[in-house]
């Protein structure tokens, strides 16, 4: 229980650690490659979500919402653990990366068993009658503009 103390106290302390940078031989380009691939996963990994959000505000009476949000908040602590590993290049915050690690493996877990869970569920979901309706409504919309462009074009052509 002490380790467990100790741990949360110097959670955000990197005195015990070198930087990355000091640690082994990195030259230049294999540390900013590992850098740059890093930050770049990370941005992915948080666009991402940003975009299931987006999707589930727009889509109301989505079956199987949590599963989204375990998928999102999957996906942000997969990216936080790749920027702090850009990030202890400069400062080696190893306690704070192995929470992050430890609450991405529970939240990992969690959205694993959940997807086994539903997945039987998921699998006998049918499409809405509203999202057939919907696509239905945007196919006479669309037909209904080119029928107008048409007759404004008759009519341009006749007078």
């Amino acid at each position: 229980m002490e380790q467990v103390i100790e741990f949360f106290n110097k959670l955000f302390s990197a005195e015990d650690w070198p930087a990355r940078w000091v640690c082994g031989e990195w030259s230049s380009f294999h540390g900013w490659l590992y850098i740059t691939s890093d930050i770049a996963i990370w941005l992915a990994y948080f666009v991402i979500p940003a975009i299931i959000i987006f999707f589930i505000q727009k889509r109301h009476n989505l079956p199987f919402l949590p599963v989204f949000w375990l998928f999102g908040a999957f996906i942000i602590l997969c990216g936080s653990t790749h920027l702090i590993d850009a990030i202890m290049f400069y400062w080696p915050g190893y306690r704070l990366s192995a929470l992050l690690r430890a609450l991405t493996a529970i939240v990992s877990l969690a959205t694993a068993f959940v997807l086994i869970r539903d997945l039987p569920k998921l699998i006998e979901t049918k499409p809405e009658d509203k999202l057939k309706t919907y696509q239905l409504e945007k196919q006479v919309k669309q037909y209904e503009a080119e029928i107008e462009a048409l007759k404004q074009k008759l009519h341009n052509q006749e007078g």
